[in-house]
């Protein structure tokens, strides 16, 4: 029989422990980044339907069936670790560990806080202990016998065998016994003051206002493009004004800065009068502790006293807040761009404090309802701000709505006869996804299977045609889109031309248009119409009353490359782009106008079909680079601002270029001013751009190039 120190045995049974748990640590590591990129995956999902309508259902099957995998790796998981929580109810073995102390006996269902504790009744047996103590007679323990010891422990080891049973237990009732007397001896004391009931003084929320409703209101006060109108009775607000001021000059309470930090909303006395606020912060100027408050029935914003705020009664909460956020709409106030502007802006807005109007709202999907404001004269207020060239338009004007009179109830709108139970249901998932409704399928023979003979069952009397469908269902037709389009001829080298810079795309890099002394079309023979051979022409013909009518939307979604119509919003005309990324989380498009050159993110809505007469002339923009111009650094930062220096020298400015290289659809330019000076030696003022020599290359003799993939 071998005799084995417990000190060593233990010391040997806890470092084998740590090891595994230190492998199971790293297991749990790993299974966490696994997780992390089952989350991941799953959340590209989504992105990878915007495919082709052919590639559609295969995706949309394959990501499901993903998806359903890393569904049923995650619930056996949990249900694993739930299981093990369940049954994870082994006893710990009495073995004496000299590091911790002896841990008392959790006593029978005993109350989490002292309240609970001493309010706790006691069970009506005789026998159980008032301390809640374990039971005078123990729990057995299982003692194995004699002969079935594998190891026999020396004299001198520090078991629990060597510890009598009977002082362990005696000191432990000891202990609960100490503890249960000192908790009896604790006293609670009761606040002096009671705690106010704070959720009682929160207002009821606002109701929400319709769209494309007409609403009486006055203007309350503005805080530079957004301003608080009152949609109510205003004789309502001053009667609750005069009855909260009559209440708290009678009954005044002392506040500690304390309770007045913890108010949300209050009221709030400023020149004789109590006005319902939320409380914003506490300010510490000059000694003097001040208030910030946000008058929730006028929109302003007041500092005051802190003896000035006073709690809110639940009398006074019965009312919403009266005053309403508003901006705007249908107009871009640009005043984030100048802040000489938003002064204007402030100071014209601030003439119309006051005053009763009647408001369209536009857009009530966010906390600032977008509205169209009509001044008692009749006039728009959004159309005021565009006349005085303190905004741009952004949308359409409603002009419909704007001049109907009355309330809201008597105004009848064409979309009220409308029901929606009429609307179509989408079975076809090519149309519930790209809007397109397949039409070959009706002329496909269903009973063709394929084969030598090219025809089913019926033989030469099927009119349908004999084709093999796609294994999938999925639709064979096609539909045609315009994606190519005739560019000008690039000029010979060594010549000089006068070009008007339309758009600066980088610091070396711009697009430019030809100028030509351009005529007026030649007026054409009676009954002969001929499409447009100059841009200036073009233009007017696509912004004609008769060419916006015959528009057409687009029937699918546009693919990336084809040619439309696109409207440009600063100046809501439509031009010719070229399609380049199609977002379809927001309806978002992004355009570039091939005879400007810029790139303008539109909405879906602002696409049209080119017309294909439109397609005869050929692209203006001419993309060119300025010869010997190169960036010092590769900060980004700095090319920002050379690039915002070459947009002020060069854009929308009409100057000399002269053809020193010529590339695959692109020309190598130096261009001057009027004056004579050079573009390039104005931009390398800057310490970004420097000059580099380069060679004029005589390609006039080339008959082949190389294009780069």
């Amino acid at each position: 029989m071998s005799f084995v120190d417990l000190a060593t045995l233990t010391l040997h049974r806890r470092n084998e422990l740590e090891a595994r748990t230190k492998v199971f640590l790293s297991k749990c590591d790993q299974a966490i980044d696994d997780i992390q990129k089952l989350k991941v995956q799953a959340q590209s999902f989504a992105s990878k339907l915007n495919c082709e309508p052919s590639e559609l259902k295969e995706r949309f099957l394959k990501c499901m069936e993903q998806l359903d995998e890393y569904m049923y790796l995650i619930t056996d998981f949990n249900l694993s670790v739930n299981t093990l929580e369940e049954i994870n109810t082994t006893e710990i073995a009495p073995v004496h560990d000299s590091t911790t102390k002896t841990p008392l006996p959790t006593p029978r269902s005993c109350p989490i806080n002292l309240i609970d504790v001493l309010s706790e009744p006691l069970p009506s047996t005789s026998t159980a202990c008032s301390n809640h103590c374990p039971s005078e007679k123990p729990k057995r323990l299982k003692v194995p016998k004699e002969d079935q010891l594998l190891i026999a422990f020396s004299s001198t080891s520090c078991s629990s065998e060597s510890v009598p049973q009977d002082k362990i237990e005696m000191r432990t009732k000891e202990v609960q016994c100490e503890i249960t007397a000192d908790m009896n001896s604790l006293k609670i004391k009761a606040p002096q003051t009671p705690i106010r009931d704070l959720e009682s003084c929160n207002l009821p929320a606002q109701k929400i206002l319709l769209t494309d409703h007409l609403y009486k209101a006055t203007i309350m006060s503005i805080d530079g493009a957004s301003f608080w109108v009152i949609t109510d009775n205003v004789d309502e607000v001053c009667g609750l004004m005069k009855d909260m001021t009559e209440f708290y000059k009678s009954t005044h309470f002392d506040l500690t800065l304390d309770e007045i930090s913890m108010l949300s909303y209050c009221a709030f006395c400023d020149e004789d009068c109590f006005y319902r606020a939320f409380f914003i912060k506490l300010i510490e100027e000059e000694e003097e502790m001040l208030a910030e408050v946000f008058l929730v029935d006028t929109g302003e914003v007041r500092t005051g006293l802190v003896t000035n705020v006073q709690p809110l009664e639940p009398q006074f909460c019965t009312r919403p807040p009266y005053a309403r956020c508003c901006h705007l709409a249908g107009i871009d106030m640009l005043s984030y761009q100048n802040k000489e502007l938003s002064v204007k802006q402030a100071i014209f807005m601030k003439e119309y404090m006051g005053i009763s109007c009647t408001i369209e709202i536009d857009d009530n999907t966010s906390e600032s309802l977008g509205v169209y404001v009509i001044l008692p004269s009749k006039v728009v207020l959004n159309d005021v701000l565009i006349k005085e060239g303190l905004a741009l338009p952004i949308d359409k004007p409603k002009s419909d709505l704007r001049q109907i009179e009355g309330p809201p109830e008597l105004i009848k709108e064409e979309d009220d006869e409308m029901d929606i139970g009429q609307s179509p249901e989408f079975e076809d998932p090519v149309e519930a996804v790209t809007g397109y409704s397949n039409r070959d399928e009706a002329d496909i023979c269903k009973h063709y299977k394929g084969g030598p003979e090219k025809t089913c069952f019926k033989g030469t009397r099927c009119n349908k045609k004999h084709v093999r469908k796609h294994p999938d269902g999925w639709t064979l037709d096609r539909v045609e889109v315009p994606v190519k389009i005739r560019s000008l001829p690039l000029p010979p080298l060594d010549s000089w031309h006068r070009v008007l810079v339309t758009y600066v795309c980088h610091f070396d890099r711009l697009y430019v248009q030809f100028v030509n002394n351009e005529q007026d079309d030649p007026v054409p023979s009676f009954g002969i119409i001929l499409p447009p051979a100059t841009l200036t022409a073009l233009v007017r013909d696509m912004n004609s009353p008769a060419s916006r009518m015959a528009y057409k939307q687009l029937t699918i979604s546009p693919a990336l490359g084809e040619l439309v119509a696109a409207l440009y919003p600063l100046d809501n005309q439509w031009y010719r782009a070229r399609v380049l990324t199609v977002s379809r989380s927001d309806q978002n498009i992004e355009v570039m106008y091939v005879d400007y050159g810029n790139v303008v993110w539109v909405k879906e809505d602002q696409i049209r079909v080119l017309d294909p007469c439109y397609l005869s002339l050929p692209t203006q923009a001419v993309r060119c680079v300025l010869a010997g111009v190169f960036a010092k650094t590769t900060c980004s930062k700095q090319w920002v601002e050379a690039k915002t220096a070459l947009a002020r020298m060069a854009q929308d400015r009409t100057l000399d270029a002269h053809i020193v290289g010529r590339d695959y659809d692109e020309l190598i330019v130096e261009l001057f001013d009027d004056e004579g000076y050079s573009i390039a030696e104005q931009l390398a003022a800057h310490d970004v751009i420097e000059l580099r020599e380069y060679v004029i290359n005589d390609d006039t003799k080339t008959t082949h190039k190389i294009v780069p993939a």
